[in-house]
């Protein structure tokens, strides 16, 4: 097992690595991009790298989000319904992101 955890670990650090910073580099080389695109007129290249950043950026917040949610969801077990205020925001989110404001 500790073998096992070991290689997940380096396995995790090789492939997601630190995702935040890699959201912040990210969002700052978009932005670069937005500004030079106000300025003058982007290139093909610029405009497909400008594309091909906005889909990694989406991709790596998506994995974030997973990632938080399984660690929601890990506490959830650990600790159970006894910590009442994590288990009624957990309870209120859930209702607040099932609730349908209208129908089309």
């Amino acid at each position: 097992m500790k073998k096992l955890k070991v290689a997940l670990r380096k396995w995790n650090k090789e492939v997601y690595g630190d995702v935040d910073s890699k959201i912040g580099t990210l969002t700052d080389e978009i932005e670069f991009l937005e500004l030079k695109g106000e300025r003058e007129v982007l290139s093909e290249v610029e405009l497909l790298e400008r594309k091909e950043k906005f889909n990694l950026l989406w991709h790596l917040l998506k994995s974030k989000d997973r990632l938080e949610f399984q660690k929601s969801r890990s506490r959830w077990l650990r600790e159970g319904d006894a910590n009442s205020g994590f288990f009624h925001a957990c309870v209120k989110s859930r209702r607040r992101s099932n609730f349908l404001v209208a129908l089309k």
